[in-house]
Parts: C-alpha cells; sequence; structure tokens
C-alpha cells in the first residue's frame, strides 16, 4: 500500500465531519488547539454569508461548486482527511465570495458539525440536492463514492443543458437576421423607389405600392408597435408569475404537436436522473421524490408527483401509479416495473434518463435540420419578392411617356 502522507496538527486534533474518512485520534496528553477566531456564519434565511451585498460576489455558478467538488473528491481519494482536504480546496479557489462561503465550511466542520450541516447554512450556494447527497453519504460511511456521483450527476446536466442551448443559437440568429434583412429593406430602401415615382407623379406597380405602404406605416407606427410587444411581454411575464396562468400555459406547450412530448422529456429526463442519483446515494425514497418535486418549477409534473407521493405512502410502490398516471409516458412505467422488481429501481430510473436525453438530442437536431432550410426558404422567399417588385417598378419607368 501506497504510505499515507504524516499527519498535521489539525489533522490530529480536528475530528471529521465524514464518516467515509475519520479523523485520526489525538494523541494522549496532547495541548488542546488555540480555537479559531470566530467568524460570522450565514444562517439559512441569509444565505450566503456576509459578503453577499457586493456587487457580483453574491452569485456562485453550479460550475464553481462542480470544480470544488472535483477537487474535493481527488483529495479525498489520495486520502487526506476532510478538515485537511477542505483546507486545500478552499484555499485553490479564485472566486472571492465562494472562497469567503468555503472557509465558513470549514470553520463549522471544525466545531464538530457535519459536512451538510455546513453546506446547508448557504443554500443559495449549495443546492439542496447537493445537501441531501452529501448527508446520505456522510450517514452511510461512503462520501467519496457519493461525490463521485454528483460529480457525474452535474456534469451530465450541465452538457445536455448546453447542447440545448448551443442547438437553438444558430435558428435564432438566422431568425434575426432574415427578419433585420427584410425590415431594412422595407423600411429604408423602399421608400427612396416611393419619392422617386412620387417626384415624376407616376402610380407605382401594384406590388411595390403594397411593400412601400408597409414600409412607410412600419417607419410612422414601428415605435408604437415596439412598445405595444414590449408590454406584451412584460405584462404575459407577470401573469407566469401566478401559478394558475403558468399551469395553464405549460399545458399549452404539453399538447403541442412535435413540441409538448419533447419538452415533457426535458422534465422528466432531469426529474429521473436526480430521483436516481439521489437513490444511488442511500437516499430514501420518499424523501427522494420530495426532493425532486421541490426542485421542479414544472406545475403538471408537480402535481403528478404529488399523486405519486401519496400512493407510495398508501404502500402501492411507484411502478403501479407511475403505469395508472396518463401523465407518465408509458416507458417510464414498464422500466420502473422491471426496476422494481428487479431491486434496481436507481438504475433504471438512470437509464430512463439516459434514453429520454438521446431521443431529446436526436429530435432537435431534427428539428434544427429541418428549420435551417424551411428558413432559409423563407427568407429567400421574401427578400426575392421584394427585390422583384423593385425591379418590376425599376422597368416599368421604360414605359412610361416622356
Amino acid at each position: 500500500m501506497r504510505p499515507r502522507p504524516s499527519p498535521s496538527a489539525a489533522d490530529k486534533d480536528v475530528p471529521s465531519a465524514a464518516a467515509a474518512v475519520p479523523a485520526r485520534a489525538r494523541p494522549a496528553g496532547a495541548a488542546q488547539p488555540t480555537p479559531a477566531p470566530e467568524r460570522p456564519v450565514a444562517t439559512p434565511s441569509s444565505g450566503t454569508g456576509s459578503t453577499a451585498g457586493r456587487w457580483g460576489q453574491e452569485r456562485v455558478s453550479i460550475k464553481h461548486v462542480l470544480a470544488m467538488t472535483e477537487q474535493l473528491l481527488t483529495l479525498l481519494d489520495a486520502g487526506l482527511p476532510l478538515d485537511r482536504a477542505l483546507h486545500i480546496s478552499t484555499g485553490s479557489l479564485e472566486q472571492a465570495h465562494f472562497r469567503a462561503v468555503m472557509q465558513q465550511v470549514v470553520l463549522e466542520v471544525e466545531k464538530g458539525n457535519t459536512l451538510a450541516d455546513a453546506f446547508m447554512l448557504h443554500p443559495k450556494v449549495f443546492p439542496r440536492l447537493y445537501i441531501n447527497m452529501v448527508r446520505a453519504g456522510e450517514e452511510g460511511g461512503v462520501l467519496p463514492v457519493v461525490m463521485r456521483r454528483l460529480v457525474e450527476f452535474y456534469t451530465r446536466s450541465m452538457e445536455f443543458r448546453s447542447f440545448l442551448v448551443t442547438s437553438s443559437i444558430y435558428p435564432i440568429l438566422l431568425f434575426l437576421f432574415g427578419m433585420s434583412a427584410l425590415l431594412g429593406l422595407t423600411v429604408f430602401v423602399l421608400p427612396k423607389f416611393g419619392q422617386i415615382f412620387s417626384d415624376m407623379n407616376q402610380a407605382l406597380p401594384l406590388p411595390a405600392a403594397v411593400l412601400i405602404g408597409i414600409g412607410e406605416f412600419l417607419k410612422t407606427y414601428g415605435i408604437f408597435f415596439v412598445i405595444g410587444l414590449v408590454l406584451a411581454v412584460v405584462g404575459f411575464t407577470m401573469a407566469l408569475r401566478d401559478e394558475l396562468w403558468r399551469e395553464r400555459w405549460q399545458l399549452v406547450l404539453l399538447r403541442l404537436p412535435v413540441l409538448g412530448p419533447l419538452l415533457l422529456k426535458v422534465q422528466l429526463a432531469h426529474v429521473c436522473r436526480t430521483w436516481g442519483t439521489l437513490l444511488s446515494s442511500g437516499v430514501p425514497i420518499l424523501t427522494g421524490m420530495r426532493i425532486v418535486r421541490e426542485l421542479t418549477d414544472h406545475i403538471p409534473l408537480r402535481k403528478a408527483l404529488d399523486r405519486l407521493v401519496r400512493a407510495v405512502q398508501e404502500g402501492r410502490g411507484v411502478s403501479a401509479p407511475v403505469r395508472a398516471d396518463p401523465f407518465f409516458p408509458k416507458l417510464l412505467g414498464q422500466l420502473a416495473t422491471v426496476g422494481e422488481e428487479s431491486g434496481a429501481l436507481d438504475t433504471m430510473l438512470i437509464k430512463v434518463a439516459d434514453q429520454y436525453e438521446k431521443d431529446i438530442q436526436k429530435a432537435t437536431r431534427n428539428l434544427v435540420a429541418l428549420f435551417e432550410p424551411m428558413m432559409i426558404l423563407l427568407m429567400g422567399g421574401l427578400i426575392g419578392g421584394i427585390v422583384v417588385s423593385m425591379l418590376t417598378a425599376i422597368f416599368s419607368i421604360n414605359d412610361m411617356p416622356m
């Protein structure tokens, strides 16, 4: 075996909070260490500690938490005690606010609190899913294993979210540039032709007259149209803050022919991966369901999970209520049945998430591949129509009497 590094004073004197990495006992007769100076500790209501009010420092993205978790996992796998691993991980953090938060976490662990309790003091930094999995790892003595699963979970989630964002960038840019070209031709170019014909006291061809009229209307009343559009977006956003309107809107989206099933799979993939990861980490099934239920902001799915929680509390299991609920797809019910019968529900839930994510990626690629030529044809047809109407107006000048 590889020799462990010699313990420092902090390693000998400070007990570790994680059962997976026990602290070494203090030698007999050792002097009590000088207690560290008291630092302000964040309460659950304050969330992020004493630096929470500074500009740009109160936000800690999940990427920073993931990087810290990977480094902490590497140190724990190398055999370091938890307190020393936390000190090293904290010292290498670049973001000032996150480093201050982790210093408070280290202080709480040195006081004898568990790592999960220390994380729980900063709910704006550490998600509830993260805290509960760490707690399960500490209670089960498998903290490094649970942290490895956390790294895998958040890595997959970030990759999937990045895929959805990058897949939508090109269609959005294509649409914006096409609309900008159309508006530029209609508002700034076509009116100049109208002025030429007006100076010559000649009537415009009908297509050009219609387009120039649209351009003049947008040039005169476009600002009011933009203001109305902004007000409509703001009103729609405010209406979605109400759960009743948000639920109605989400139900409308789910009923759309192609987009609805895709959006449902996005939500279910996240729920299944989160729930499966919690179960594989030792979190009780009902606790995991409640955590997943609170993590989702999709109201129809949340109500379906509420029905599932009540069914499990009544002793009906998981697979039977899932199969009986029309909200859940048949694939989820079938694989849940197999997982429940084989005692591997966590594995099946993660497989369901993998399958849904593959389906989403395939469907997204197909939609993007279909959208690109359709948008090119549409914009090309509209711009071509404008150009043809302009050329028709130009050629009609030759037919005018001298």
